[in-house]
This record gives structure tokens, sequence and C-alpha cells, in this order.
């Protein structure tokens, strides 16, 4: 379970920015649904929604989680396969000349098998500046912290990294080393960021999931069936495609002027076949009809299910889905029913992180207010993130989408209709 996701200098992000999974005491409302309570002694949110206008930096921030997971799962690896001058795939913020020369700063704070964990890390682009790993029991205590190649180990509370720093690059993780060998607590953490699902809802990014499981998991086939009763689905099935043909047939769908290569290798996937109900004159049910997913459903239907498979994993398995353009393609009330369906029948501590630009769902009825968020970048183009729990005056009774349409919050667009635009689109008709 996620507590708390912190970065610097990286992307929009010029200072240091926290988005907090922890639940505000004060807050009483839907305590029986919305909160995850732990035995360390801290209630957690299932869930936080983050708003903000366009390129204000949301999804800079699930860029930032993703990069961090990315360095601890493959930073070993990377360097082998480059040979030890691998550089990372580091953006810091760009538009200040005080962080040019700064290390860029990641941190996590999350429970993983009842035990709390504080992980983080400074990069550069061809090293790590600095490393730290602490875990709290009755009190937090560190394992061991790094500062570039000297590596000071706790020898009582962490010694499966005792004799091991030696071993360690100046463009690999500690942590990730110790992981690779196969120790009990680096592993253990390895693990969490593996159950870490960052994905962007405007791509297709389910597909392969959803398909593969609903060709071997019957239990889920019909979980998704009863899930989409309301579309009129009697089915579904797979078959194998070329992917080239699937291409072609969208492509021919869509009446682009790009050819699709013939030359390509040909690769098969599983093309998802959707069956509807079919009836005669009287209305009477006879046959079903099988429709190509690809070219002949809606991109609403297409958004929904190809979502579906990573939110049955994520609740099954009590993952944490971090979901940038939640709303995308979907109806204003599908989406909430879907935030609600994870709050209730969230039996797993399985949290969402997502970001989205539907004011329908900025709602007292879906969310606590400190499971709203907001991004707004200052004139210096720095994102800042803030929470609606640091507004004092809001209440539980607020009016949050309106108040937020009104500006009382910030992070929305807004732009000067002035006269000097009509005359700069419509120069051309004057100038002789």
């Amino acid at each position: 379970m996620l507590i708390e996701f912190s970065t610097k200098n990286f992307l929009s992000f010029k200072n240091l920015t926290s988005l907090s999974m922890v639940a505000a005491k004060p807050f009483k409302e839907y305590q029986d649904s919305h909160i995850i309570e732990t035995k360390c002694n801290l209630n957690l949110l299932k869930s936080t929604i983050i708003y903000g206008s366009n390129a204000s930096g949301k999804s800079n921030l699930f860029k930032a989680m993703n990069f961090m997971k990315a360095t601890v799962l493959n930073s070993f690896r990377d360097a082998l396969m480059n040979n030890n001058e691998r550089k990372f795939p580091l953006e810091k913020f760009a538009l200040s000349t005080q962080t040019e020369k700064e290390p860029s700063f990641f941190e996590v704070s999350f429970i993983q098998n009842g035990i709390k964990y504080r992980y983080g890390f400074e990069i550069d682009y061809d090293r790590i500046v600095s490393e730290w790993l602490c875990h709290t029991t009755s009190k937090e205590v560190f394992l061991f912290k790094r500062d570039l190649q000297d590596i000071e180990i706790n020898k009582s509370a962490f010694k499966e990294g005792i004799g091991k720093d030696v071993d360690v690059r100046e463009n690999v993780l500690f942590l990730s080393l110790l992981a690779t060998l196969g120790k009990e607590i680096s592993s253990e953490i390895v693990h969490w960021f593996h159950n870490v699902s960052i994905v962007n809802a405007i791509y297709d990014f389910g597909y392969n999931y959803t398909t593969n499981k609903l060709k071997t998991d019957k239990q889920f086939l019909n979980w998704v069936l009863r899930f989409v009763k309301f579309l009129e689905i009697a089915n579904l099935s797979t078959i194998e495609e070329d992917v080239n043909s699937i291409e072609l047939k969208i492509s021919m769908e869509k009446e682009t002027s790009d050819a699709i290569s013939t030359q390509k290798k040909q690769t098969k996937r599983d093309q998802l076949i959707v069956y509807h109900r079919k009836y005669d004159e009287n209305d009477i049910l006879v046959d079903t009809v099988p429709f190509n997913f690809d070219t002949q459903e809606s991109e609403g239907t297409k958004k929904l299910l190809y979502l579906l498979g990573p939110w049955y994993d994520t609740l099954q398995r009590g993952k944490i889905l971090i979901i940038d353009e939640l709303d995308c393609r979907l109806h204003s009330h599908l989406t909430s029913r879907l935030i609600d369906f994870f709050h209730y029948s969230n039996q797993n501590s399985a949290q969402l992180i997502c970001a989205a630009h539907d004011i329908f769902l900025l709602n007292r009825e879906v969310f606590r207010r400190d499971q709203i968020w907001f991004v707004e970048k200052n004139q210096f183009g720095a994102s800042d993130l803030y929470s609606l729990a640091e507004f004092k005056k809001v209440r539980n009774t607020s009016v949050y989408n309106k108040d937020y349409s009104d500006g009382k919050y910030g992070a929305i667009p807004y732009f000067d209709m002035d006269e000097k635009l009509n005359e700069l689109l419509y120069e051309q008709n004057t100038e002789k």
C-alpha cells in the first residue's frame, strides 16, 4: 500500500512535491468504504483523483512515478547490457539554471507485509548520487544509507547488505543489486514496485492483458459479461489473427491513405470477438451476431473492455493502479460507477490513483476532500501539487465541482478572449 510519493527536479516539478495517501484524521465521511485501516497506525485512502488544466503537470507526476519504478526494476540489468556506460533517461526541470547541475529526487513510503518502509534515491544522468532505505517497527531506523559509492549498512537490521557494497556500480541502485542476488528484504521491496501499474488510458493499454485473460480465465469472462450487460453483449471470445490483417481492417475503416506494408513480419495476436443478440420481426431472440471488436465497436466500449482487465487484477490482488486520463472516452456516470465499484468492492486493500478532466467526478458523493488533488503551474513553469483538504473553508457539504469551475481552487485553464485574437485571426483578409 502506498503511503506517500515525493519527487523533485523532474520534468515540471522543480521543488519537492508529495502526493499523500494518508487519510486526514478530522474527516469522517466514508470511513467504512473509502479508507484502508492498517496495522501501522495509519489510515490510508483507497483512491485519489488529480485535476488540473492541460499541461499543468498531471501526466508528469505519473511519469515521475514510472521513472522511479523503471529505475528500481531495471538499473542492474541495463548497466550490464550497456557495458556500465548507460545514461539514465532523466529529464530534469529545464526552466531554471538552479536545477541544471542538481540531481533529481525520488522517494516512496509504503507498507509491504505489515512493515512500513521508506525508500528513495537522488540520481544524475550517469550515476546514483544518494540512496537510502528505512523501515519502521516501533520507530524508524535506517537499513542503509548511500552517498555516491560510500554505503553505510545497519549491520544488525540489514545483514543482507554486508559485504555487497563493494560490488555496486555507480549507475546501479544498491537495492536493485541486492534484489538480483535474491536478498529477502530487497526482493520484497522490488516486488512492491512490480505491483504498481502505471498506464495512460488514452491508449489501449489493457488490450493484451484483457484478451489473454478472457481466453484463459472463465471467472474473469463471466465477471466482464456481468459488468457490461448494459451494452447488450451476449458473449465474448477470441480468435487468432495476423497483426497486419487487423491493421489493414482498421486502416480501411478509418479511410486513411497510409499504406500497410506487406513486407512486415507476420505476427499473431488474439482478436476479440463480441456477440450481440439478433431478433426477429416480433423481437424474439433468434441468434447472436459476431462483431469485430477493433472495427465494429465504439471507442467507449473498447476503452471500457480494455480497462476492466487491469481493474479486475488490481482489486483481486490488492495492487496499485495509476491511470492518466481515466475519464477519456467514458460517460461521466460510467466513470463514477467504476470508481464506486473500486471503493465498495475493494476487499484486498487495492489503491487507485488517477487524473481526470471530468468535473462531474469532482463530487462529494464520489470522493472525500482528502482524495481530491490539484496541479497548477506557476509563472515560472513549475508545477505545484496540493490537496482540497488544504482549503480550510471547504466542508463536506460544499459543491466541489461548482467551486472548482468558479476558480476557488485554482488549477483551471484560462486564456483572454481579447480583441487582439480576432485581429490576428482575420488580418490576412485585410492586409493588402
